[in-house]
C-alpha cells in the first residue's frame, strides 16, 4: 500500500498542503496518478473525477426489452439489412410469379401476404426505434444535467480564485505602499 503523495505546490486556503493518493477507476479498478484525468489502462481509458458516469448508469438501469430494441435498432441501421430485404423481396416476389412458380405459389400477384408482412415488420420496427429514441434523448437528459453541474462547479471555483487573487492584490498593493493594518493599528503616536 502506497502512502499518499504530499506536493508543496498545492495547497488548502489556510496554506497547508493538501495530501492526494492515486484515483481509483470505477470501471476497471486501475490506479492513476491523482492528478490524471483518464484512466491510465489503454484498454479503458475512462474519465476520472468526483462525478457519475452516465453510461455505465444508464447500461445499469436497462430493462430487457430495452436492450432488445437497442439490439434491433443497431441492425436495423446497417446496409446489410437493406441487402437483406432487397434480397427477401426479389426471392418472394420471384417465387410466387407465374414465370418461376409453375406448380405451387402462396401469394399470388398482388402480394397481399408480403403486404401484412411488412405492416408488421413497420410496426415492430417503429417501436424498436422509438423505444431507443426514448433511452437516447434520457441519456442526453442526463448528459445536460452532469453538464449543468460541472459549469455551476467551475463557476464556483473560478468566483473563489479570483476572490483569493483580489486579496492577495489588495494585500500586495499594502505591501508596497508600506502600511500594514497591524503596524497601523499598534502606532497611535
Amino acid at each position: 500500500m502506497t502512502t499518499p503523495e504530499v506536493r508543496q505546490s498545492e495547497g488548502n486556503v489556510d496554506g497547508s498542503a493538501v495530501q492526494r493518493g492515486p484515483i481509483i477507476c470505477p470501471a476497471c479498478g486501475g490506479s492513476s496518478p491523482h492528478d490524471a484525468v483518464f484512466c491510465g489502462n489503454p484498454a479503458c481509458c475512462k474519465a476520472l473525477g468526483d462525478f457519475k458516469y452516465v453510461l455505465e448508469e444508464m447500461r445499469a438501469n436497462t430493462r430487457w426489452h430495452e436492450s432488445l430494441a437497442q439490439r434491433a435498432t443497431a441492425f436495423i441501421a446497417k446496409p446489410q439489412f437493406l441487402a437483406l430485404h432487397a434480397a427477401w423481396f426479389v426471392t418472394w416476389v420471384a417465387g410466387n410469379s407465374a414465370m418461376f412458380a409453375l406448380a405451387f405459389h402462396f401469394d399470388a400477384f398482388p402480394f397481399p401476404l408480403l403486404g401484412i408482412v411488412l405492416a408488421i415488420e413497420a410496426i415492430f420496427m417503429s417501436c424498436f426505434i422509438l423505444i431507443t429514441q426514448n433511452r437516447q434523448n434520457a441519456y442526453a437528459d442526463k448528459r445536460a444535467e452532469l453538464d449543468y453541474e460541472v459549469s455551476v462547479r467551475s463557476f464556483r471555483e473560478i468566483r473563489q480564485a479570483l476572490d483569493l487573487m483580489r486579496v492577495t492584490l489588495e494585500e500586495l498593493k499594502r505591501i508596497q505602499t508600506g502600511t500594514r493594518p497591524e503596524a497601523a493599528a499598534g502606532r497611535k503616536d
